[in-house]
C-alpha cells in the first residue's frame, strides 16, 4: 500500500471550529474585529472574501466592520457548517454566502480591461489556512487572483524556523492518529504555558486570558489547531514579499516577521498587500 500523500493526511480542522464555536461569546466577537481591523483598517471594503473561514468569526467581524457582501469558503465542511450556523445566529439579514471549496482547484475569472468581475473582492482574508493546502505557493497565487486591483489581500503564513522538519512530522503524526493526541496535547499546553510565563512574567492564567484578546481565539482549541495543522509548511518574510511583487501586489505592512527557533512552534506571519490598479492575472508556472 502507497504512504498516504499530504492531502490525503489532513487534520479535521472542522471539527476543533465546531467545539470553538459553541462557545463564541460577545467579547471573543469583539476581539475578532479588533484583530480584523488592525491589518484592514476601518473598513473592509463592500465586499470580503474569507479564504478558510473556519467558525466564521472572521466573516462576522467583517460584517460588522462594514462589508455590504461577505463570501465564505473552506475545505472542511464541517467548518462550512459551522459558519453558517454562526452567521445565521449573529448576522441573519446580512449577504453572505458560505459553501466549501478548494483553493487550489479555484481561481477568479481573467480581469477584464474595465476591471469589472463578479468574482473580485475588495478585501480577500485568509489567516492560517494556505500553509495547510499541500501546496502552499498554488494556493497564494490562486487567492490573489479574488482581489480587484487596488484592492487587499491579507494573508498570514507560518514563518520558517530550524525545527519546521520536526513539527511537519509531528503534525502528520497528530493528523494521522487522533487516538495518540492527548498524549501531546496537554503535555504541550502545560510546556507552552509554563515558558509563556516565564518569558513574559504572567501566570498562565493572564496568558490564558489575554489570548482571547489575539483574534477571539481560545487557547486550548489553537494548541489542537497547532499539533494537528497537516498539511504544513513555511516561509520566510522576502519569500513572500517578492512572490507577491512578482504578481503585481505591493507590501503595505506586515507583523510577527521575527524569526525564532520554534521550540514552541512557528508563530504566523501577517502580511497586507494591496494590488495594482493596472494587475493582469498571473498564471503559477
Amino acid at each position: 500500500m502507497s504512504r498516504p500523500t499530504e492531502t490525503e493526511t489532513r487534520y479535521d480542522f472542522g471539527r476543533n471550529w465546531d467545539s470553538f464555536a459553541a462557545q463564541i461569546s460577545d467579547e471573543a466577537i469583539e476581539n475578532a474585529v479588533s484583530g480584523l481591523k488592525k491589518l484592514t483598517g476601518s473598513e473592509t471594503g463592500a465586499r470580503f472574501l474569507d479564504i478558510g473561514s473556519g467558525s466564521g468569526v472572521h466573516s462576522l467581524a467583517a460584517l460588522r466592520l462594514g462589508a455590504k457582501t461577505v463570501r465564505c469558503i473552506d475545505y472542511d465542511n464541517d467548518s462550512v457548517a459551522t459558519t453558517r450556523a454562526l452567521l445565521t445566529q449573529r448576522a441573519p439579514n446580512a449577504d453572505w454566502e458560505a459553501r466549501q471549496g478548494d483553493i487550489l482547484a479555484e481561481r477568479a475569472s481573467d480581469v477584464s480591461d474595465d476591471h469589472a468581475s463578479d468574482d473580485l473582492f475588495d478585501t480577500v482574508y485568509s489567516w492560517g489556512v494556505l500553509h495547510h493546502t499541500g501546496d502552499m505557493w498554488r494556493a497564494i497565487e490562486n487567492a490573489a487572483t479574488f482581489v480587484r486591483p487596488g484592492g487587499r489581500f491579507v494573508i498570514a503564513l507560518y514563518m520558517k524556523t530550524p525545527l519546521c522538519g520536526f513539527w511537519k512530522a509531528e503534525k502528520y503524526l497528530y493528523a494521522k492518529f487522533p487516538k495518540l493526541r492527548p498524549i501531546f496535547r496537554w503535555p504541550f499546553a502545560a510546556l507552552l504555558l509554563v515558558g509563556t510565563s516565564i518569558w513574559k512574567r504572567q501566570s498562565p492564567r493572564s496568558i490564558i486570558g489575554n489570548y482571547r484578546q489575539q483574534r477571539g481565539m481560545s487557547f486550548l482549541h489553537d494548541v489542537d489547531d497547532w499539533l494537528g495543522g497537516y498539511p504544513y509548511e513555511s516561509v520566510r518574510n522576502e519569500e513572500v514579499v517578492s512572490f507577491m511583487a512578482s504578481r503585481d501586489f505591493e507590501l503595505i505592512e506586515c507583523f510577527n516577521i521575527r524569526r525564532s527557533i520554534g521550540l514552541f512552534g512557528s508563530g504566523c506571519g501577517e502580511w497586507v498587500f494591496r494590488r495594482s490598479e493596472s494587475a493582469t492575472q498571473t498564471v503559477l508556472e
